[in-house]
């Protein structure tokens, strides 16, 4: 019997799709499933709806069961499981132990903002797109991802050689990218080229500093500018093969599908990959450039045709020798047959979803307004009796915003069933009233504060 493989619950890039059709001629059996739609018309065998996943036990455990009595290899992509991640009564990846206790082979392949942690970005590169934007990433979580992925995964797997820079005992797999059908036009490079930036994310690709330069570049006649963006899958095939130099990311210090799929098309790649990764990828076609060399760099391309014709031919040669679904899939192979890894002895601290981080916050924070609603009222202190009208409609719109995001959080909630709500869902009095007419009409605010003097940091409902 063949192997099955089950690639789920992401098609990223539609790179998941292309893994299985490079397992197919070695006999495996491959289907992809999506939980949600594909983006960019990335196809998927099966497209499962999250939503109803999050609220249907009998779907969600119904999915699940299919998969354990159909497939033999879960191949999951962007450290996610079958079981949804948002859910709040789930642990994240509780599912890895089960699989792993039924002897299925797991593979967990990680490709990129699931692992990547700013902290060690910012120091490993001076332009780290984390440097210049407020990023929110829970650090803990994703080590704590990995360390149960280390545990109860057969297989760990990393999109690009930068990611090991996180996941160091994972195994670098290459992006497959078929020439053949990618079909690099016949052509030599033009005499002004064409060059593209067509950023999936402007913010991680440093388009605020690519853009200009191309735009200078143009009107000085140097080249053609061309920036695209929210392309599908035609769109973007088309726009590389029409393109002669293509710019990535000058930002993340590696190069990704983008660089492949533009040499594979016949174009040049230029972006900035950092030197230890090209020391992981040796000799890589990618053109070095820099937020601070950019221009330089793609002035001197511009100018000479023939470096820019040899490093086509160059780019092409790296993707079948290195991309091609044929050497991809050996090694694909090896991932789905290969002898399993004996799991890590670390017992794993579970993540919290994001949605139970998030109820826990406005849980605390609601709590505490209700506890101390002189803390909301420009410090007009609790032995102050009479509160002015500003300063009651000040407490009461800001109690009102917090349990209107417990409500889109956790709609059942108990503290958005407490007395205080007289008025309706947030609304209090706005008459001027005194501290004690606020916890008289209200006793779940008395109560909260009174608990909260007794120390308490949680307050039970």
């Amino acid at each position: 019997m063949p192997t099955r493989v089950l690639l789920a619950p992401r098609n990223i890039s539609g790179q998941a799709t292309e893994y299985a059709r490079a397992v197919a001629p070695l006999g495996i059996e491959a289907e992809v499933w999506s939980f949600g739609p594909t983006a960019f018309g990335f196809p998927a065998d099966r497209v499962i709806d999250p939503d109803r996943l999050l609220s249907d036990p009998a779907l969600r455990w119904g999915v699940l069961r299919e998969a354990i009595d159909r497939f033999d290899v879960f191949h999951l992509q962007y450290a996610r499981s079958l079981l949804p991640a948002m859910h709040p009564a789930t642990p994240e990846l509780l599912d890895l132990p089960l699989l792993a206790s039924l002897g299925k082979r797991v593979v967990m392949h990680f490709r990129g903002s699931d692992v990547r942690l700013p902290s060690v970005h910012r120091e490993l590169e001076p332009h780290s797109y984390f440097s210049s934007t407020s990023t929110g990433v829970d650090e803990d979580r994703l080590r704590n991802r990995v360390t149960i992925c280390r545990r109860y995964c057969d297989r760990m797997l990393v999109s690009t050689p930068g990611l090991l820079d996180y996941v160091p005992d994972a195994t670098w797999l290459p992006h497959v990218v078929d020439t053949a059908t990618w079909q690099p036009p016949d052509r030599a490079q033009r005499p002004i080229p064409v060059i593209a930036h067509i950023p999936s994310s402007r913010a991680t690709k440093a388009s605020d500093v690519i853009v200009p330069v191309l735009q200078r570049l143009g009107e000085a006649g140097l080249a053609t500018p061309s920036v695209l963006q929210d392309l599908d899958r035609d769109e973007m095939r088309r726009a590389l093969q029409e393109a002669d130099v293509v710019v990535d990311s000058l930002t993340i210090g590696d190069h990704g599908l983008v660089s492949v799929e533009a040499m594979a098309a016949g174009a040049v790649a230029v972006g900035h990959v950092r030197e230890a990764n090209r020391e992981r990828n040796p000799g890589v076609p990618v053109v070095e450039a820099t937020v601070e060399t950019l221009e330089q760099v793609l002035r001197d391309l511009a100018a000479d045709r023939s470096r820019r014709d040899a490093l086509r031919a160059e780019g092409i040669e790296w993707v079948r020798t290195r991309h091609s679904p044929s050497v991809v899939g050996a090694q694909l192979l090896d991932v789905y047959q290969g002898p399993p890894r004996p799991p890590s002895g670390v017992h794993p601290d579970w993540p919290r979803s994001t949605t139970t981080a998030q109820v826990e916050a406005l849980e605390q924070e609601l709590e505490e307004a209700l506890a101390a609603p002189h803390g909301l009222v420009a410090g007009l202190g609790t032995r102050r009796r009479q509160l002015p009208e500003w300063a009651v409609e000040r407490f009461a719109a800001r109690l009102g915003a917090l349990e209107e995001a417990l409500a889109q959080a956790d709609p059942d909630h108990p503290l958005l069933d407490s007395p205080h709500r007289v008025d309706g869902p947030g609304r209090f009095p706005t008459a001027s009233a005194s501290l004690g007419d606020v916890l008289r009409r209200h006793p779940r605010v008395h109560e909260l504060a009174r608990r909260t003097r007794r120390g308490l940091r949680r307050i039970a409902p």
